[in-house]
């Protein structure tokens, strides 16, 4: 049984989709993997998805049929029709003509690449993509592994610890900072974003011998809204202990 890859063009059909195969009398049986290349010849890579997914979507909707096996079949005519060109003398008449088109189909077998779910690729094609993979994921662990040299530099062994139920004192005290001027007018700290100290003190400190959650400090430092007074926590009169005060 002779199997219909892809979409024919009607017969005197004056008005056909861009994608179906034949002219004015429609499709020549046993020429259909020609019309196929000839379209390809014409397209702009942009259009390849569509194109491809026009007549896989038309291969489907007929029984016993699968994605696998049309694949397979695009790849070998496409393979084999450069193989065809590339084999022909390069001093023909028609050799630009063959250049052009093993252009076109090797664009083509660049587009089919990424949706090889099967190795239906040559081995040596195979083997060329996974090394370059490999050399890729390689590179990017050399890289990971440098920046996490590079965090291991602030890392601390023993973290210091705001004990008897004082977190609000300590973060009391960093607010004061952040908020501190300079006799020159310029804030001491400057920073856009208050995420730099709740994290720094999530990452660095320890709270009664435990971890501190970076929400827990956070919630320290949202705006407070005056329309929302559940919005943020705010520290209570008797844990601000201390006042930062200049020295005059």
């Amino acid at each position: 049984m002779v199997k219909h890859y892809f979409k024919p063009r009607k017969a005197f059909d004056f008005n056909p989709h861009p994608f179906e195969l034949g002219n004015i009398l429609g499709l020549k049986k046993g020429y259909e993997d020609n019309h196929f290349l000839l379209k390809i010849y014409a397209l702009k890579e942009g259009s390849f998805r569509n194109y491809y997914r026009y007549h896989l979507e038309y291969y489907l909707s007929r029984p016993n049929t699968s994605e696998k096996e049309f694949f397979s079949h695009v790849w070998h005519i496409v393979s084999d029709r450069i193989d065809y060109f590339t084999g022909q003398s390069p001093y023909s008449s028609k050799h630009p003509l063959y250049v052009s088109n093993i252009g076109k189909l090797n664009g083509f077998l660049d587009f089919l690449s990424p949706l090889d779910k099967w190795n239906i690729r040559p081995n040596d094609l195979l083997i060329k993509e996974k090394d370059g993979e490999i050399m890729k994921l390689r590179a990017e662990l050399e890289t990971l592994q440098k920046k996490l040299a590079d965090l291991e530099k602030y890392e601390v062994s023993v973290k210091p610890m705001v004990q008897d139920e004082h977190l609000p004192t300590f973060i009391d005290l960093l607010q004061q900072m952040k908020n501190l001027t300079l006799p020159s007018g310029r804030k001491l700290l400057a920073s856009d974003h208050e995420s730099p100290y709740y994290k720094m003190v999530s990452k660095y400190f320890v709270y009664n011998g435990k971890d501190i959650p970076v929400n827990t400090v956070r919630n320290y430092f949202v705006q407070k809204d005056p329309k929302d007074s559940m919005k943020g926590v705010k520290i209570p009169d008797d844990k601000k202990l201390f006042r930062i005060m200049p020295i005059k």
